[in-house]
């Protein structure tokens, strides 16, 4: 079970409301497309200013923008994240739907950039340049091994930092059937478009799913800026044992928090009893700063209701990515 060749995991993503966005109810007023360095004649500056807080309208010119924004997306720039990048294979790529084959050491990786990517953020591997929503690749353009060029050298349209994009995810043993893998992927990406944070704010979000060999399931669910600090924490210390994370699940599931303040308390507390934390000093008091940050945010944007299980799913998993991540020989 824990041999990282006997995993493999499956990605499926989905743009957030496009229909939405091709009706035109997401586009906002005028003054944030219009350069604020515009320099506008007094004559008309009235006038321009009820201009600018009008709503963008869809018009063909708009139109044609957004479909190119999700060519883009889906012919060039999701083909080189997943299969240049890092080592996966997409699957199906058709506008803002995604489907990919990637593996245990990069798949959260993967899951950023292509996030990151579609609304036009910073890219986090520092190849493209992210400027006015559009990704362009800095230098020499990449090409294949018959010396086809991988991108095309422009700007490349982006779907913008308002467009939200959610994904489920799969880690399955091999011997869960393909079906069942499919099945559980096509859930979880269902589940994470309807999940909340509480403030009835849905979407840009992901579900994670380990399906273990013996039936049983894992399943971790939260908005992307929630996953985020979750991956930062597993980055940031990766010779930490995996063993961590079960413990301060148990005890989160024993002794959880009643309120906000309490969380670095609480995470305090914790790392005073790990022997090896306390053998390093300066791990020790980072440790607790990503921990706490990855609390206070999840405790922030996700349903209070919720919250018990929810930290408690988000450090199993974390437990069972750093263990299938380490192998020793």
């Amino acid at each position: 079970n824990n041999n990282p060749a006997n995993w493999y995991v499956l990605a499926a993503g989905d743009g957030d409301g496009m229909s939405e966005w091709l009706k035109g109810e997401n586009l906002k007023p005028y003054q944030e497309y219009i350069s604020s360095d515009l320099n506008v004649s007094n004559k008309v500056r009235d006038e321009y200013e009820k201009f600018l807080g009008m709503k963008k309208r869809m018009g063909p010119s708009t139109h044609k923008a957004l479909s190119r924004a999700l060519l883009d997306f889906s012919n060039q720039l999701v083909p080189y994240l997943t299969e240049r990048r890092y080592a996966g294979r997409l699957i199906y790529s058709g506008g803002d739907d995604i489907l990919a084959y990637t593996n245990l050491w990069e798949w959260d990786k993967w899951l950023w950039d292509i996030r990151e990517c579609f609304r036009g953020g910073d890219d986090p591997n520092h190849e493209f340049i992210s400027q006015g929503d559009y990704w362009q690749w800095q230098g020499t353009i990449p090409t294949d091994s018959k010396g086809n060029p991988l991108l095309s050298d422009r700007p490349l349209f982006t779907m913008g930092k308002f467009a939200t994009v959610s994904f489920g995810i799969t880690l399955a043993h091999h011997s869960v059937p393909l079906a069942i893998a499919l099945e559980n992927l096509w859930e979880a990406e269902q589940e994470a478009k309807a999940h909340d944070d509480g403030r009835e704010n849905k979407k840009d979000a992901v579900q994670v799913r380990v399906l273990y060999g013996n039936g049983n399931t894992l399943k971790a669910t939260a908005k992307f800026r929630v996953f985020r600090e979750w991956q930062q924490l597993l980055a940031q210390y990766p010779q930490l044992e995996s063993s961590l994370y079960e413990q301060a699940a148990t005890l989160w599931e024993q002794h959880p928090i009643p309120c906000h303040s309490a969380i670095a308390p609480w995470v305090t507390l914790f790392a005073s009893r790990r022997e090896d934390l306390k053998k390093d000093k300066t791990l020790k008091e980072q440790f607790e700063k990503s921990f706490t940050q990855f609390l206070s945010t999840l405790w922030q944007f996700h349903p209070e209701k919720d919250l018990k299980n929810a930290v408690s799913d988000w450090l199993k998993l974390a437990a069972y990515v750093q263990r299938s991540r380490t192998i020793k020989l």
